[in-house]
């Protein structure tokens, strides 16, 4: 026999779960993008940089990520074409290594892991929000 408070309970879990998006509830396992590295002289360009911010759902936020590349390699990176060039000679491996250490800070949730969240900026303080389970949490 269920209780009045335990029916009340149930049906609000059930509204939450209806209108939360249908993509929180597909089991896919994300894989942190590899960037196609090609260096030319002293400079370094990722190729498929466009690639990686769709898999990454950071396509509006292209800046925050190429600036993060530039200040933990302290040089310069450009946009161009759909690549991004940074001054300097940078091996596949150092550049997958901050990839993936800015997947794990700014892209996957802490809460429930997945990556389907977004930055906003509320005032001077840089917020991620997962669109998958409603977290949110301040980052560096």
């Amino acid at each position: 026999m269920i209780l009045t408070a335990e029916k009340d309970y149930l049906a609000s879990l059930k509204r939450a779960r209806e209108n939360l998006p249908a993509h929180v509830f597909e089991k896919s396992r994300f894989e942190i993008p590899q960037g196609d590295i090609f260096q030319e002289g002293n400079r370094t360009w990722i190729t498929d940089w466009n690639r990686i911010l769709k898999i990454l759902n950071r396509e509006n936020d292209a800046d925050h990520l190429s600036k993060h590349l530039a200040g933990e390699f302290a040089t310069s990176a450009t946009e161009e074409r759909g690549r991004l060039f940074l001054q300097g000679k940078f091996s596949r491996t150092m550049v997958n290594r901050e990839l993936a250490a800015y997947v794990k800070e700014f892209v996957l949730c802490e809460e429930c892991g997945k990556p389907d969240t977004k930055l906003v900026r509320e005032g001077r303080i840089l917020i991620k929000v997962c669109e998958a389970c409603g977290a949110r949490g301040a980052v560096k």
